[in-house]
């Protein structure tokens, strides 16, 4: 097994399984609550999106955000450019609350679409090249992907990390870790 095909295994069993499993059983009014102060399940998957769109899209293949190529914002009911880190939780219920649902799992659907079309197209070498530290802070600056209480996101993107490092960490590990939020905030509303 390459380092493509172990990428593969993992993206689809979250982007496929997992996504649909924080949904399946929810209401909307549910999938929308913050049960306990903790993120709805609509804002976490909209924020994973978002972080693994603008990152895959923009340092990964050098091409157009899929939110831009396919106007989504319009089709989820939002304003936003930005991706998530630093909101507060009266920003989390405000989006949760006008995001709409069906668009976000689709729009989700085609970011992961992407994803793995870029995944697939990366070549070999690829995979190690370094993102410049001046490419992403122009990135993250041009595309507005960050609020300035989430500015050390940025940092954490700019530390000299390759092409395959962000693939895995906004394709695999960062769902990972927000999809396990999302099993919490199922747990706290009583639904298994």
């Amino acid at each position: 097994m390459d380092a493509l095909e172990l990428f593969l295994l993992r993206y689809d069993a979250i982007h496929v399984g997992l996504v649909d499993g924080l949904f399946a059983g929810l209401t909307d009014a549910q999938s929308r609550q913050q049960p306990h102060g903790v993120n709805s399940i609509a804002w976490l998957v909209w924020h994973f999106t978002r972080v693994q769109d603008a990152i895959v899209s923009r340092l990964v293949a050098d091409a157009p955000q899929v939110l831009d190529a396919g106007d989504w914002n319009r089709a989820l009911g939002l304003e936003r450019r930005d991706v998530g880190p630093g909101m507060t939780r009266e920003d989390v219920g405000a989006l949760s609350a006008r995001i709409d649902l069906a668009a976000l799992r689709d729009y989700h659907r085609a970011v992961a679409g992407e994803t793995r079309r870029t995944a697939t197209a990366l070549p070999p070498a690829a995979w190690g090249e370094v993102v410049p530290e001046a490419r992403v802070r122009r990135v993250v600056d041009e595309d507005a992907l960050l609020l300035e209480a989430g500015r050390w996101v940025g940092d954490f993107w700019a530390q000299g990390r390759s092409r395959g490092f962000l693939l895995l960490q906004v394709g695999v590990l960062h769902p990972y870790g927000h999809g396990f939020d999302g099993m919490v905030a199922r747990g706290l509303l009583g639904v298994a």
